[in-house]
This record gives structure tokens, sequence and C-alpha cells, in this order.
């Protein structure tokens, strides 16, 4: 079984991410693209709490979970992004799906959690 953890963290003058539905199509979309399948459907809700504006918005897939986080008033504007499945995935889908987006900074780390360190 795989463990993949993708965690991308990306800048954008404008967040693409400041509606609750665009959010959730485009999860629900990024799911399909990975060729994944929801468990439970994608659910974003917005945050107005000053200093930590923005979405948050997760989908449940039935090999674990995606996870977004967005901060619409921070300069630049930033987007944190979690996949994690024990189904092997293209982590460039998931990077050209953001990308389509200009961002001014993408990057990304993967975790493979089969490979931890024990204590």
């Amino acid at each position: 079984m795989i463990h993949k953890h993708l965690l991308v963290s990306c800048s954008f003058k404008k967040t693409p991410f400041t509606c609750t539905e665009f959010t959730k199509k485009w999860m629900a979309d990024l799911v399909s693209k990975i060729d994944m399948e929801i468990l439970y459907s994608p659910r974003a809700v917005m945050c107005d709490k000053e200093g930590n504006e923005g979405i948050s918005a997760f989908c449940l897939i039935t090999t674990s979970h995606i996870c977004l986080h967005s901060w619409s008033e921070k300069k630049p504007n930033l987007v944190q992004l979690d996949v994690y499945s024990c189904k092997d995935y293209d982590i460039n889908t998931v990077t050209n799906e953001l990308n389509k987006f200009n961002p001014i900074l993408l990057k990304y780390k993967i975790i493979d959690r089969d490979n931890f360190d024990n204590l």
C-alpha cells in the first residue's frame, strides 16, 4: 500500500479560491483528474476572522483526503493544499491544476508515510 502525502504551498497576486462554490467544484474536478473517488463531497467555508480571512475546504476520498486553505488578505495571497492517498497519483496533475492560475510561487513536498522514523 502507498501512503503518498503531497503538501503544496503557493502564493498569488489574487487567490482563485475566494468563492466556496468555485472551490468545491475545483476540488471535485481535481479528485476526478487524479483518478480518485469521492467518499464525502467537498465542503468549503469562508472565514472572515481578521488575520485569517479566506476559504478552508476538504474532500474525503475513498483513499484518504484533500484539504485546502487560502488566505485572501495576506500579501501575496497564500494557498496551502494537502493531497493524501494510499493510492498512487501523479503530482504533476495536481501542480498543473494550480499552475493554471499563474501563481507567483509554487512549491511542494512529498511525504512517504511508510518511511517515518521510529521513536
